[in-house]
């Protein structure tokens, strides 16, 4: 063995660079990472790429996918496409690819197209990374990415692989809308695997292949069930009943009918193909993978509820240990219709065109043929991947809507609390950094408000959190989660007041509230929140040593803390809700925040509300930082100084302009402070253009220097042949004579 570069000490303690000599692809560089082995020579540079995207954002395991399972052996260095590859280097092919999937894509898999010489390597972005490590910890996973980003492929590919690899003696329900599109995907798989080397290809040397509706790996008894949408709820129940569900593919599920009847038909099937795995260290993966859907039909808002209810994937899973990993998904889960508890097993990713990069030429040229068939709407949810409804009561100009559409932003940085909840937080201006904080994504000077709505238990609300800076009222923050109890909500916030130290958290205290209250009340954060004047600790402080008095002064003290919300205050604020929608729409386009805004309808009653299905939590927890900024009392007690605010400042500036717009034009009407003889001549003319009289100067209309021509201009033919010299020279005589 020898040393090779890449700029790093071979004696460092915990990296081993070394290639050996024989039959090579390429040298590689194999680097050794806490007993673990990356090659960091693969030729397949889009894995290169995306760890170097994860390193860039800051995930410390970023170069996972070039593991290296027996680099002893010299497989990396082995082209599994060799036509003279012996027997003996086959054999080290099939063990690294057994034991290791992103070697198996990273150097044997292969994607065939059409027209073209030969197949493509797999392309690995962060979606594709994202379900391929979820898949590689028996985690199911909805995946929702752009079109022509490669989402059918790799979902196919780790099918192709448990389909060689990693299963016997089961089916794989593949299920799409029509029998003809599952058949569709059916005919990828078989061709996935038929490009294989030889050596991996089970079909490999017979007489023909199989059919598509009877793709079977013979030697494992492994097959594919093809399936389609179901016309009605107990045939959806019936699809993958009866089954043992391991892993399978359900295709552009958003659009089918009864979906969640499928899923609950096939949950007692793939529960017991999860329990088979873990105890035999086998692979059980469902894997759902669809464009957005259309929240105006069934199918639309059935998908929505479902991804509601599912934890979004991040990629700071990337850094967790295994024991983390299960912590994570403890206690997530929902009460079905029995009453019984089902533990989330599922993840939600969803990466836009620009994280798997995708450039604004690429999105132009989507948009310019989408508007060739006028098909805008599939352009949106298929590129953009909005979820949008267009037949609900008008609430918003459909301008400010669009504009909220067009400009929603991703979030910036992932603070994963309690490695359970996901705190999003977006760019902003910070002049006062923590320099010892993990997380300096705050200004720790600024009095940033905290809006907090607390789940009330049902219909599966979120509890919400927003973070709002007070003086320019951006959304720095979100949190949203229907998996937020009250003891993890009464940790989040304890780990917000740290991370946001001058933070003012302004709760609703209806119902579920006044727990949060007695939470702090007992904590001693009483100062952190807002409360009305007349609980003013420093001027009524009491010392009080009788506990029975002590529980009458908390109990007194309770009613002045947050916002208690009544019909008259909600009123408020929704037109505080209309007129930023209106005039601030270019705060209000974090992720969130803006799926509830556009979520929001004008009911029947005239009430403001979340749509069938839909939820405004975060619109609420928004709306409570709002409330208590404009109608608060005294909130200079929390630091905030409203001279400092900057919201208005555009409005006004508008305002100053126009106005100073319509003085300036009447001033130029006028030009001296008294009328003179010119304009009122002028007037004269201009009001009165069929005057013939004599005016007070004894002059005719006709007698004033003008004719009519074709263009409707005066003329005086006395002066038809002035040049700008006679201009000049009349211009200096007159001037000397005055």
């Amino acid at each position: 063995m020898k040393w090779c570069g890449g700029g790093i000490s071979p004696t460092a303690p915990f990296y081993f660079l070394f290639y050996k000599k024989g039959e090579m692809k390429n040298m590689s560089k194999i680097v050794r990472i806490n007993n673990r082995y990356y090659d960091f020579g693969t030729t397949n540079e889009s894995f290169l790429q995306t760890a170097a995207e994860l390193k860039t954002l800051g995930i410390k395991n970023w170069y996972f996918m070039l593991e290296v399972k027996y680099p002893q052996i010299g497989v990396q260095d082995i082209d599994p496409y060799d036509p003279n590859i012996s027997k003996e280097n086959q054999g080290k092919i099939h063990i690294e690819s057994k034991a290791n999937i992103w070697f198996w894509l990273r150097e044997v898999a292969r994607v065939p197209a059409q027209g073209a010489p030969q197949p493509f390597r797999v392309g690995l972005t962060r979606a594709s990374c994202a379900a391929t490590w979820c898949y590689s910890h028996n985690i199911d996973f909805m995946l929702c990415q752009p079109r022509q980003t490669w989402k059918t492929t790799i979902v196919l590919l780790l099918i192709t692989y448990a389909f060689i690899y990693e299963l016997k003696n089961v089916s794989i329900p593949f299920m799409h809308l029509k029998e003809s599109d599952t058949l569709r995907n059916a005919e990828m798989l078989r061709d996935y695997i038929t490009t294989l080397p030889p050596y991996m290809n089970p079909w490999y040397g017979k007489k023909q292949l199989p059919g598509l509706k009877s793709l079977k790996y013979e030697e494992h008894g492994t097959s594919i069930k093809i399936l389609s949408s179901a016309d009605s709820e107990v045939k959806a129940k019936d699809k993958m009943r009866g089954m043992t569900l391991f892993v399978g593919m359900i295709d552009e599920w958003e659009y089918l009918n009864y979906i969640s009847n499928v899923i609950a038909g096939a949950a007692p099937a793939m529960k017991s193909g999860r329990d088979i795995a873990a105890k035999t260290g086998g692979r059980a993966c469902m894997m759902l993978l669809s464009t957005p859907g259309d929240l105006e039909t069934q199918t639309g808002k059935e998908a929505q509820h479902m991804i509601d209810q599912t934890p979004p994937f991040s990629e700071q899973f990337y850094d967790f240990t295994e024991e983390e990993i299960k912590a994570h998904f403890d206690g997530v889960g929902h009460k079905n219709d029995d009453g019984t508890f089902e533990q989330i097993t599922m993840l939600y990713i969803e990466f836009n065109y620009k994280q798997l990069r995708k450039d604004e030429a690429w999105r132009q040229y989507q948009y310019k043929e989408a508007a060739k068939t006028n098909k805008l709407a599939e352009y949106r949810r298929g590129v953009l991947l909005e979820r949008f409804r267009g037949g609900d009561a008008v609430l918003f100009d459909q301008k400010d809507i669009d504009y909220i559409k067009e400009n929603v932003k991703q979030w910036s940085y992932d603070i994963f609390l309690r490695k359970k909840f996901h705190l999003y937080c977006y760019k902003h201006e910070i002049k006062t950094f923590d320099l010892t904080s993990s997380t300096p994504y705050f200004d720790i000077n600024i009095p940033y408000l905290i809006g907090v709505d607390v789940a009330a238990g049902g219909n599966g609300d979120n509890t919400a959190i927003c973070v709002v800076h007070p003086y320019t009222l951006e959304v720095v923050a979100e949190l949203q989660s229907p998996y937020i109890g009250l003891i993890d909500l009464m940790r989040i916030i304890t780990d917000l007041a740290k991370i946001i130290p001058k933070g003012v958290f302004c709760v609703e205290t209806n119902s579920v509230g006044k727990a949060i209250v007695d939470f702090v009340q007992e904590t001693g954060l009483e100062h952190r929140f807002y409360y009305d004047p007349k609980m003013d600790f420093a001027k009524n402080a009491i010392e009080v040593k009788d506990p029975l008095e002590e529980a009458k002064v908390k109990a007194k003290k309770k009613q002045y803390i947050g916002t208690y919300v009544t019909g008259a205050v909600r009123n408020n604020m929704m037109d505080l809700l209309k007129r930023h929608v209106k005039d601030y729409k270019n705060l209000l386009c974090s992720k969130m925040l803006a799926t509830d805004i556009l979520n929001l309808v004008k009911g029947k009653n005239g009430k403001i509300q979340a749509a069938d299905g839909e939820h405004d939590d975060m619109v609420m927890a928004y709306l409570h930082t709002l409330y208590v900024l404009y109608y608060g009392r005294e909130i200079s007690r929390f630091g905030i100084d409203k001279d400092k605010c900057s919201y208005e400042r555009v409005n006004e500036v508008i305002q100053e302009y126009e106005e100073a717009v319509v003085e300036e034009t009447i001033n130029n009407m006028k030009p001296y402070d008294h009328p003179t003889m010119y304009e009122e001549q002028l007037l004269h003319d201009l009001t009165n253009p069929g005057f013939r009289g004599v005016d007070e100067y004894g002059y005719s209309y006709d007698k004033y220097s003008h004719t009519n021509n074709r263009n409707g201009l005066s003329h005086n033919e006395d002066y038809s042949d002035f040049t700008a010299e006679d201009y000049a020279f009349y211009t200096s005589v007159n001037s000397m004579l005055f």
